[in-house]
């Protein structure tokens, strides 16, 4: 779900004048501008930090942070998700799972998935 940010009427900024805890009620009273990356634990502003000090270069973050490959990736799609993007499948992905699946339920035999995996 995506923040909100902006007043979807006129939009200007909110301002947040009292926070809440629901697990132990303890409220807090103020004034808090909101953003986008609020909800992101330090560890992922962290993360974010060194995603764009590297310029979105993957195999950089993954030895800047000492993390595997899949791991960066990971770590990436959930904050896109927490961002409120959803990231598409690939066709091509969709398409070679189905194919593998086919073969797999015995519906296409394995001349035939590699015949079509070329054209994929």
């Amino acid at each position: 779900m995506k923040q909100l940010t902006k007043c979807p009427y006129c939009e200007g900024n909110f301002e947040v004048q009292k926070v809440k805890c629901l697990s132990c009620e303890t409220e807090i009273s103020g004034s808090f501008n909101t953003n986008r990356f609020h909800v992101f634990s330090s560890e992922q502003l962290y993360f974010i930090e060194v995603f764009l000090n590297m310029e979105g270069n993957i195999k950089l973050v993954e030895k800047e942070l000492g993390i595997s490959y899949p791991t960066v990736k990971n770590r990436l799609h959930k904050i896109i998700e927490m961002l409120g993007y959803k990231k598409e499948k690939s066709p091509v992905k969709n398409k070679k799972t189905e194919l593998l699946k086919k073969l797999s339920d015995g519906e296409l035999s394995f001349d035939k998935v590699m015949k079509e995996l070329k054209d994929v």
